[in-house]
């Protein structure tokens, strides 16, 4: 009886397999996700689909969620890996409780060192606030700096916990770090004070086009418009996330000066309210969402209830002031 041979699919069928399992491009996939596992035994298969595979790879499945993680990539770059040097998308969160930890900031340098020139997207889990400045004695902040300076080609950074905490002095007056990265086109960050000098950074960022605030200081204290345009008239889309729908209701500014700063609408800004539960812990929840959001690839495209004008009270009015306006 003759024996039948084997049929191979057409290469061309294997790589439209590959292509057609691929997630949107902005999306980054946790290690045990099945695509990441799909890819990987791509990678096993032959040369063709090997290259297709680890090109994949690159742009969605690097995602560096401990200390040893980090260290076995490093280990195989230099000579096993080399194109691993072209990673364009990082999640990045190798410390667990506090960054004083000497050598996985070292390794942090060196895995910016190898990826800067084509580093586009990054998303840090960093506890940057566990280690203030005056307490830094193992010199952690200054090594962690030294490699994200080297990221020049960054277009999007999202900063789960903070908002990039990398002074070198506390409250000593620096601009924010991410003014370091001149081609960056979206921003989202934790807890940022919004201060003047915060709008005068963001007025810096030619290419900024998409700003996320998750539960930002200061949203009552200062006009966001007026600080912005006075350094720039570019339009900038600004999301305010909280679980509290209020924080932008009242404020100490008034319409006509909001009007006056931004006359074409160039600045649109909206509240993003995240829904909490009663034994919820508010930053948990908002970090959680936001970190999410940002691996999945949707946070950029969240929209929320836009802010047409500033409040009419300076403060919320009192509920005898509520009822009177009603009833009047």
């Amino acid at each position: 009886m003759e024996m039948l041979k084997p049929m191979h699919l057409p290469l061309e069928l294997v790589l439209n397999v590959i292509t057609c399992s691929l997630p949107k491009p902005n999306v980054l996939l946790r290690p045990a996700h099945p695509i990441t596992q799909l890819l990987l035994q791509f990678t096993l298969v032959c040369h063709e689909t090997r290259r297709v595979a680890n090109r994949a790879l690159r742009e969605h499945c690097v995602y560096i969620s401990s200390e040893a993680r980090l260290c076995s990539l490093l280990l195989v770059i230099p000579s096993a890996r080399p194109d691993l040097r072209q990673i364009t998308a990082l999640f990045l969160a190798p410390f667990s409780e506090t960054i004083d930890d000497q050598p996985t900031a070292t390794w942090i340098r060196e895995l910016f060192n190898y990826t800067c020139t084509t580093l586009r997207r990054l998303i840090i889990d960093i506890p940057l606030r566990s280690v203030y400045p005056e307490r830094d004695h193992l010199g952690v902040r200054n090594i962690l700096r030294e490699g994200f300076q080297r990221l020049e080609h960054l277009e999007e950074f999202v900063s789960v916990r903070d908002e990039l905490f990398l002074d070198l002095h506390w409250h000593g007056g620096e601009p924010a770090f991410w003014t370091n990265w001149p081609k960056l086109r979206r921003l989202a960050i934790y807890n940022p004070a919004s201060h003047p000098s915060f709008w005068r950074d963001v007025g810096k960022m030619s290419n900024l086009e998409t700003l996320v605030m998750t539960r930002a200081d200061g949203l009552r204290d200062y006009d966001i418009k007026t600080q912005y345009f006075r350094h720039c008239n570019r339009p900038l889309k600004v999301l305010l996330v909280n679980i509290d729908s209020q924080q932008m209701r009242f404020g100490n500014f008034r319409r006509g000066k909001w009007d006056n700063a931004d006359p074409k609408k160039r600045m649109t800004i909206m509240t993003y309210s995240i829904p909490l539960f009663m034994d919820d812990d508010p930053i948990e929840v908002c970090q959680d969402y936001v970190r999410i959001g940002a691996e999945h690839g949707t946070l950029w495209n969240w929209e929320g209830e836009i802010i047409q004008h500033p409040p009419r009270f300076s403060q919320p009015p009192r509920l005898t002031e509520a009822i009177s306006f009603f009833t009047q």
